[in-house]
């Protein structure tokens, strides 16, 4: 690439930034609030393995946020089941 195409093609990955800014800003927004509430479920399974309503109770959130980001932890192997207390499977943090 010569010092024109260069120049060409920094302004047009500027003007695609820039075009994508609100996109962008909301995804960031989005990713870093999956992690506060993960961060939470964590910090409410430190003590040993919960239910999703325990979670729930533990860390004041709702009980479908903490099921559906439970599912997730999940299958991204960082919780595991830990058998079952009053009809509710009980999940517990993964050993590493």
């Amino acid at each position: 690439m010569n010092e024109l195409e260069d120049g060409v093609a920094v302004k047009s990955l500027k003007a695609l930034r820039e075009s994508r800014k609100v996109s962008i800003d909301r995804v960031q927004a989005m990713v870093k609030e999956q992690n506060r509430i993960q961060k939470q479920i964590k910090q409410g399974l430190v003590t040993g393995p919960k239910s999703v309503p325990e979670i729930s109770r533990a860390t004041g959130l709702p009980s479908q946020t903490v099921f559906w980001h439970l599912m997730a932890m999940k299958k991204y192997g960082m919780v595991e089941e830990a058998g079952e207390a009053d009809s509710y499977y009980r999940y517990a943090l993964k050993e590493a």
